[in-house]
C-alpha cells in the first residue's frame, strides 16, 4: 500500500502512528520545491482569496455590532457563492457602495496591511482589488489615517525589509535572517500597527523569530488611546473603540507569528472575537457542553447568540480557518490538481513494500525530497522530527 497525506505542526503526529506504515510512502506536498526551493504544488491564491472574502464579510458584522450599517453587509462567506466569480462580483457591487460614499464617515480611512508577497497574498489582494483602493508605502500609513478618504480603502503590502531590523546593527539582511532569526527585532507594532483597520496575515513564522504581534502588543492596540481621531462623532455616529478591526490570519499558525492566535477558527465557526485584555476568546465551542454532554456545535447555538458571541463586545475579529481552500472547492481542486498532475505518475510507479533506497531512482528530487516516511521509518532529511519529539516530551516533563 502506498498513499500521501499532508502533516502538519512539524510532523509531530507522525511518530505514534509509523509503526502503523510498514508498507505506506508517505509525500507531503508541502515539501515539494524546484531546485530555487520554491514550492511546485501548493493551493496558494485559493487559501488566499477565501480568506480576503470571509474577512470582509466578518468586517461588516462586526460594524453592525458596533453600531455602522457598511457595504462589507451585502458580502457572504466564500462558500456561499458557486465559484470566485460571484464572490467577486459581490465585492465588486460593495466597492460600488464605497466609491458612492456610503461608508460611515465616522469609521474614518479603512487601511488593510498585507503581510508577505507570495501566492497566499496575492490571492488575498486579487479580491481586495476589487474594492475602490489606492496601494501606498507602508511609512505612509499614519498619513492616510488622518487624511484620508472614506470612498476608498488604502491597502499597503509589507515585507521582511520594513519591520524586521537586526539587533545590533538595526539593518536587514534576508540572508542572515534566514539562517539566524534569532537575532532580529520586529518593529510592526510600534511602527505601522497603530494605523491598521485589518491585519491580513500570510507569512511562514521560522521557530525563534520575532512575532509580529505579540499579547502584549495587541493590549496596547486595542487600548482606548487607539481609537481613530479626525473623524466625525455625533448621535448614531459612534466612534470605534480601537482602529484595529479585524485579523485574517491565513497562515492558520497557532502560536506562530501572531502570538495571541492560540488556535484555529472552523468553517462552522469562522471568527472569534479576541479580548486581548482579559485574554479571551469568544465563542471557543470546544468549551460548550450541550445538555446531552458532548460538545457544542453551531447547530446547537442560536444564530443571535453565534452574533453577540463573535462579534459584539470588546476584542478584535479573527478568522483563521486552516482549511481556506475547501470554501471554493471545485476552483482550488482543480487548480491544485493541474499542479501535481506532473508528479503524480513518478508516486504511481512507487512500491512502498520495497525500501525506499532501492526505489529512490524512480523519483525525481522535486518528490524525492518530500517523502517523509517510507518502510515504518523517518527518511534521513526528516529525522530531525525525532529531536522535536524528544525536546516535547522534555518541556512537557518539566511542566
Amino acid at each position: 500500500m502506498r498513499g500521501w497525506r499532508m502533516p502538519g505542526g512539524g510532523g509531530l503526529w507522525l511518530l505514534a502512528s509509523l509503526q502503523g506504515c510498514q508498507k505506506i510512502r508517505l509525500i507531503d506536498f508541502e515539501k515539494m520545491t524546484d531546485e530555487r526551493g520554491k514550492r511546485v504544488v501548493k493551493f496558494g491564491r485559493f487559501s488566499g482569496a477565501p480568506g480576503m472574502i470571509n474577512i470582509l464579510h466578518g468586517m461588516g458584522l462586526r460594524f453592525l455590532a458596533l453600531g455602522h450599517h457598511t457595504p462589507f453587509m451585502h458580502i457572504a462567506q466564500s462558500h456561499n457563492y458557486r465559484n470566485s466569480e460571484m464572490a467577486r462580483q459581490a465585492v465588486r457591487d460593495c466597492g460600488y457602495e464605497i466609491a458612492l460614499g456610503l461608508m460611515p464617515q465616522s469609521i474614518g480611512p479603512l487601511t488593510f496591511v498585507f503581510t508577505g508577497s507570495g501566492n497566499v497574498s496575492q490571492g488575498a489582494q486579487e479580491i481586495f482589488n476589487e474594492l475602490p483602493h489606492e496601494y501606498i508605502h507602508p511609512e505612509d500609513l499614519k498619513e492616510v489615517c488622518e487624511t484620508g478618504d472614506t470612498s476608498r480603502c488604502y491597502a499597503t503590502v509589507l515585507s521582511r525589509k520594513h519591520h524586521l531590523k537586526n539587533k545590533d546593527t538595526g539593518v536587514f539582511s534576508a540572508e542572515e535572517y534566514d539562517t539566524h532569526p534569532e537575532r532580529y527585532i520586529s518593529t510592526f507594532a510600534q511602527e505601522y500597527a497603530p494605523y491598521v483597520s485589518c491585519l491580513v496575515n500570510g507569512i511562514y513564522w521560522p521557530p525563534n523569530a520575532p512575532r509580529l504581534l505579540t499579547f502584549s502588543d495587541l493590549q496596547h492596540l486595542l487600548s482606548p488611546d487607539m481609537a481613530p481621531k479626525h473623524v466625525p462623532e455625533g448621535p448614531g455616529m459612534p466612534r470605534l473603540p480601537h482602529r484595529l478591526v479585524a485579523v485574517c490570519d491565513i497562515s492558520a499558525d497557532p502560536g506562530g507569528s501572531l502570538e495571541f492566535m492560540t488556535e484555529c477558527t472552523s468553517i462552522d465557526v469562522p471568527f472569534i472575537l479576541y479580548d486581548a485584555e482579559h485574554h479571551i476568546l469568544r465563542p471557543r465551542t470546544s468549551s460548550l457542553i450541550t445538555p446531552y454532554g458532548r460538545p457544542a456545535t453551531l447547530a446547537d447555538q442560536d444564530s443571535s447568540e453565534y452574533m453577540s458571541r463573535s462579534f459584539a463586545g470588546d476584542g478584535v475579529l479573527v478568522c483563521s480557518i486552516d482549511n481556506f481552500p475547501a470554501q471554493l472547492p471545485r476552483e482550488a481542486t482543480d487548480y491544485f490538481g493541474n499542479l501535481l498532475i506532473p508528479y503524480l505518475w513518478q508516486m504511481l510507479k512507487s512500491r512502498a513494500d520495497v525500501p525506499f533506497e532501492e526505489q529512490e531512482k524512480l523519483f525525481s528530487p522535486t518528490v524525492r525530497g518530500a517523502v517523509i516516511a517510507s518502510n515504518g521509518r523517518l527518511t534521513p532529511r526528516f529525522e530531525y522530527i525525532s529531536d522535536l519529539r524528544a525536546q516535547k516530551q522534555k518541556k512537557q516533563a518539566k511542566a
